[in-house]
């Protein structure tokens, strides 16, 4: 029996596709899981790379903003111990030292102080003489620049009212706000507001112009105080002197720049001081006692004197008969003679005035020196009596050309239409060497003709090199012109505006758009891109 026979119903079955069994009910949600995983990893993924960019820009903006405070507090404190750091933006670099005033710093052997009355407040904001547009927070800045250059400099504010100390040390200096006061060991120095600015009205425009001589006068008031020996230029009175304190204001000051040390003396009375190398008879009007020759020719003949010294005697056309004046300038060799000079030729006078006589410098004193315009007012005619005479030798100092003519209270007005003309001395220098300690120690007188020469309307016009020339002919008479005594005393002018602006437009651009505006500006660009980047 074939038992693999199947009937017709089991074939059918066989044939028939197979049902799959029924999945349980919670199948599909069992398989719908594995699908979202990778959906919820990828989301995870996704906010931790956006908080690492956030938090590293975050990162970033601080640390600049540390690295940016760090620096500006850096910055600070090494401009405040090298001010010369500080960069100078003036356009005349009025806050930077001068060649001259580095070297003359730099070779400071002494400790010295420089002292600023008044608050530093006061000075750092120009709050004082304000009106005026003076710059006082120049002072502060080029006192640090010297005390960072030598250790031994130190500069100090002191406020009168709460240092009353230092004003009381120097009563007789009547200290107030603004003055400045150096000092060494040796000596001191007060700078007052005239000494360091100037204020002066333009003859072109009206307009109001200030000059600053600051870098100048803490130089020569640093050098001066350092010297080993400074030299004396002493100023004889009573006599009726034409030339005195009243009218030589300016040449004292001119000197006292120059770093001598100006005095007074009554010869009659007093004795001429130890120290004076310059000895200044200033045109007197009432003559000389025998008494007063011997200390004058005492002082020129003193055996022990190893430095140089010098008469500066000055005369006038219209000063009186001096015999015993005239008689020691003659043992000298020059002559003062009578009458006053003048000029025919228009080229060589000044201010259309025939006596105002330009002269040209003469003799081999300071020949390798050259000057503008050489002005001798209403001068009295010098003459040589000789050229040498044993131990003295003359010579020239200012001559006037071959057009000059003399004028007496005999000239007529014709004989002034067609003078008789010639050269003529107006300032002469006599030299004699005395052997002292085994070397060469030169005596001088020097005459000038002119008295107005030395008066202030003739030392501060600027047209004229008098002024260098006396500077460099009293320098070179103490042999100072080649000692430590270098300054030179240099204005510059502050107020000049290449750019009209008003007070108010130049408060607009520096605290409106530089100080606030600029700042909140570069804030508000920073905050934009900071907010844009958190999103991303």
């Amino acid at each position: 029996m074939n038992t693999d026979k199947k009937t017709p119903q089991e074939e059918i079955n066989e044939t028939a596709p197979q049902a799959q069994p029924e999945a349980p009910a919670e199948a599909p949600q069992a398989s719908a899981a594995p699908a979202a995983a990778p959906e919820k990893a990828g989301k995870k993924k996704f906010n931790a790379n956006k908080w690492k960019r956030g938090g590293m820009a975050t990162l970033l903006s601080v640390v600049f903003i540390a690295i940016v405070v760090a620096l500006n507090i850096l910055v600070t404190a090494l401009t405040e111990r090298f001010p010369s750091m500080d960069i100078d933006l003036t356009v005349d670099k009025r806050n930077t030292l001068s060649q001259q005033a580095v070297d003359i710093a730099k070779g400071v052997t002494e400790d010295t102080d420089i002292y600023l009355v008044g608050s530093e407040e006061a000075y750092r904001k120009d709050l004082l003489y304000a009106n005026y547009g003076l710059k006082f927070s120049q002072i502060a800045n080029l006192a640090e620049r010297l005390e960072e250059a030598n250790s031994r400099i130190h500069m100090e504010f002191v406020d009168p009212d709460l240092n009353p100390d230092l004003m009381t040390q120097y009563a007789a200096e009547n200290l107030t706000t603004g003055m400045v006061l150096v000092r060494t060991e040796k000596r001191y120095k007060v700078l007052n507001v005239y000494d360091l600015f100037d204020v002066q009205q333009s003859q072109m425009t009206g307009a109001q112009e200030t000059y600053t001589k600051v870098d100048s006068a803490l130089a020569g008031a640093l050098e001066m105080v350092n010297l080993e020996k400074v030299p004396v230029l002493t100023i004889s009175t009573g006599h009726g002197e034409l030339l005195s304190s009243q009218n030589m204001v300016q040449f004292m000051d001119l000197m006292e720049k120059q770093n001598f040390s100006v005095q007074e003396v009554d010869m009659l009375t007093e004795e001429i001081p130890q120290d004076t190398q310059v000895l200044m008879i200033p045109t007197p009007n009432n003559d000389y006692t025998e008494e007063e020759i011997q200390k004058v020719q005492a002082f020129l003949n003193d055996p022990d004197r190893e430095e140089p010294v010098a008469v500066l005697a000055t005369c006038h056309p219209t000063q009186a008969q001096l015999p015993r004046l005239t008689g020691f300038l003659e043992e000298w060799g020059i002559q003062v003679q009578h009458g006053v000079v003048a000029e025919s030729s228009t080229s060589r006078m000044a201010a259309a005035n025939a006596s105002y006589v330009l002269v040209d410098q003469a003799g081999s004193v300071l020949s390798e020196n050259t000057y503008n315009r050489l002005l001798a007012p209403s001068s009295a005619p010098l003459t040589l009596a000789f050229d040498s005479n044993a131990d003295i030798t003359t010579t020239s100092l200012w001559r006037t050309a071959d057009s000059a003519y003399i004028i007496t209270e005999s000239t007529t007005q014709e004989d002034t239409q067609n003078p008789e003309t010639a050269q003529w001395t107006v300032a002469a220098m006599a030299t004699k060497n005395m052997e002292v300690n085994g070397g060469q120690s030169p005596r001088h007188v020097i005459v000038f003709g002119s008295s107005y020469v030395f008066t202030d309307s003739f030392i501060e016009a600027t047209a004229f090199g008098n002024r260098d020339y006396i500077c460099d002919l009293l320098a070179y008479a103490t042999a100072t012109d080649g000692s430590a005594v270098t300054v030179v005393q240099d204005s510059v002018q502050t107020n000049v505006m290449d750019v009209t602006m008003s007070v108010n437009t130049a408060n607009l651009l520096g605290l409106g758009v530089f100080t606030v505006g600029l700042p909140l500006l570069i804030l508000a660009v920073g905050l934009v891109i900071f907010l844009k980047r958190r999103h991303l």
